[in-house]
């Protein structure tokens, strides 16, 4: 059996372990059912991941994202570590044939989603494999008080019948006293270990700040430091316009976004990883699996949809233990807006219903069938189709995913395919007179196999860069060639694919979601005022409300806005009369605002303030303060 401290110092160069990931090694390398409660960026995936490789045979994950299970698939393979993931594109052969590369190729991880434990045929052959751990991970998704409630999480116990003496771990970053005993409950633990380490990190300021100028903000903070960040953003469109006005203020950005593809997004990322690029402007998409340890600033201006997203995306900062800062830029079109995503996107059955009832019809799947099917359609058009709301109808089917009706992925790229019906000789000749079309023609056929002989697959964007010629020139072309009857060209813009996890059963399959869609709204209710009380609330330490979401008690950090707004003194030589009389402008201000202008504490201020009035140069009614002229 190779040891812990050797594999960690082999594949992931570190010396040391972070507390607490020995002890929950030691404890399933013991035998032990364990229950792992770790902040993003603790290292949940090395507690596994170390004793699947410290004992012969293979490690089952059970992972509810396909991004996630793909992404650390990807980084085991670079390890040059085998490891597989069983994602809802495999076909039944696939699969079949996937699960026999892991009985007789040495394989050392299998991931899979807990959709997959309920196909009785896929239990079986699990049951053949030499399983030594099984690692749950996102375990919350298993209680129905968490948030991200997947009913097949339910259906993970059923491994204990055909698995039985195999130890269990289960993993979270986020999870409640009552979340806890559900995920021992619900995955039939026994006697498990325990492990849970404190969500502080105070190598962490948190900053929540009210600003007109966002542009000029951000410049300020990457002008003045030139180490890493990241900057988070709602949309695509936001991703690069930031990273064009930081570029054009000297600051080395780039956008990161699901609409690139997978070779620009490795550009990018390595570009940032190795500090050439200072800072990635990115969606809440990126990050998953990211572990940049100098990251000093991340930086958002959109507010997440609740305290543990932003927890686990703030918590990309400072992983080195060094000083870093977690800022939030708000202003109140910010908040209107986070305040209406909100209310858009909160779901009732009838909606689901709809949106259920548009995507059958348009497919024209008939009643009891549809079960595995994959469809793919243009989201954007389908809403438009039907005149439903983008974020409303995204929402929805996101629910339908978590429930296991259906599985929703987004291909976020469009797909050529071009298929040469006369010879090559033929179109040489055809296109000796005519050189652009000539030197595209032999471009793709040199780099694209088996043209001639099926539609096939390919890429306009690359074929752009490496021609330069435009992507409208190209398509124009392929559209003339396909009118000459030299090719077929099609040109499919789907970006959404939908796997049909049930059969069709209309009312019955959305009607036994119900419950769990109300139950839904009344979490994601308290996650919004928790998420809304953390922008707003300038009294109560940021790191506290934070601990406090997660029941953990503390202690004033001193180093967040508000408690480096509550410590700070206004230095008696500077003459605090005229600064405050220069910031009051001709229609009046707020006290909080001015106070926030000024960057000290209200209750510092309020002294400076009776004076002012006292000498009647300023008037305050109703927390307003005007200068009396």
């Amino acid at each position: 059996m190779n040891e812990p401290l050797q594999l960690l110092q082999k594949y992931w160069g570190h010396n040391t372990f972070r507390k607490p990931q020995q002890e929950i090694i030691t404890s399933l390398l013991a035998g032990n059912d364990t229950l792992a409660l770790l902040p993003t960026g603790g290292g949940k995936s090395i507690c596994f991941q170390i004793p699947m490789l410290c004992t012969d045979g293979i490690g089952l994950v059970i992972s509810p994202l396909i991004a996630l299970m793909e992404d650390q698939v990807q980084q085991l393979k670079e390890k040059n570590i085998k490891a597989i993931a069983l994602t809802g594109t495999n076909s039944v052969d696939e699969i079949s044939e996937l699960l026999d590369n892991c009985l007789y190729g040495n394989y050392k991880f299998l991931y899979l989603s807990p959709e997959r434990l309920q196909q009785q045929w896929i239990l079986e052959r699990l049951v053949q494999l030499p399983i030594n751990f099984i690692a749950v991970d996102e375990a919350h998704c298993i209680s129905q008080w968490g948030h991200d409630f997947r009913p097949a999480y339910l259906q993970i116990h059923t491994l204990r019948d055909y698995l039985s003496n195999i130890p269990i771990i289960a993993l979270t970053a986020s999870a409640t006293q009552k979340v806890q005993q559900d995920i021992i409950n619900q995955l039939q633990l026994r006697s498990p270990k325990v492990f849970k380490k404190s969500f502080h990190r105070q190598e962490i300021s948190y900053i929540t700040h009210k600003v007109d100028a966002i542009d000029n903000t951000l410049y300020q903070v990457f002008s003045k430091s030139k180490e890493p960040g990241i900057i988070y953003v709602r949309n695509r469109r936001k991703t690069i316009e930031i990273a064009k006005n930081l570029n054009q203020y000297g600051i080395r950005a780039e956008a990161f976004h699901g609409g690139l593809t997978y070779r620009d997004k490795k550009n990018i990322l390595q570009s940032w990883l190795s500090d050439e690029n200072q800072v990635i402007v990115a969606t809440n998409a990126f990050g998953m699996g990211i572990d940049k340890p100098n990251v000093r600033h991340v930086i958002h201006i959109q507010i997440p949809e609740n305290i543990e997203s932003y927890y686990q995306e703030a918590g990309r900062a400072g992983r080195d233990g060094n000083d870093s800062k977690a800022i939030l830029l708000y202003n109140d079109r910010i908040l209107l807006e986070f305040e209406q995503i909100f209310i858009n996107n909160k779901l009732d059955p009838d909606f689901l219903k709809l949106v259920f009832k548009k995507f059958i019809n348009d497919n024209q799947i008939a009643y009891g069938e549809g079960y595995g099917e994959e469809y793919y359609l243009n989201f954007a058009q389908f809403c438009e189709k039907h005149q439903l709301p983008f974020s409303r109808t995204y929402s929805a089917l996101q629910f339908l995913d978590r429930q296991g009706v259906i599985t929703l992925k987004k291909e976020f790229h469009f797909k050529t395919y071009i298929h040469f019906l006369w010879d090559n000789e033929q179109i040489i000749n055809y296109f000796k007179s005519k050189p652009i079309e000539e030197r595209l023609f032999l471009y793709i056929i040199h780099n694209y196999r088996g043209t001639s002989e099926i539609e096939t697959a390919i890429n306009i964007k690359e074929i752009s860069k490496k021609t330069m010629y435009s992507e409208t020139i190209i398509l124009n072309l392929f559209n003339d060639w396909q009118k000459q009857g030299i090719c077929t060209f099609k040109n499919t813009d789907n970006d959404t694919k939908i796997i049909l996890n049930e059969i069709r059963e209309d009312d019955i399959t959305i009607n036994r979601t119900i419950k769990y869609l109300k139950q839904n709204n009344s979490i994601k209710e308290k996650q919004f005022e928790a998420m809304m009380k953390y922008v707003i609330t300038e009294d109560i330490c940021k790191s506290q409300l934070l601990l406090n979401y997660f029941e953990e008690k503390s202690e004033p950090c001193g180093k967040c806005s508000v408690c480096k707004k509550r410590n700070k003194k206004p230095n008696e030589s500077t003459d605090w009369d005229k600064i405050i009389l220069k910031n009051i402008p001709f229609d009046g201000i707020s006290i909080e605002q001015l106070a926030d202008n000024l960057n000290i504490n209200h209750t510092t201020l309020f002294p400076y303030l009776e004076q002012l009035q006292d000498k009647k140069q300023i008037n305050i009614q109703h927390h307003i303060i005007k200068k009396n002229i």
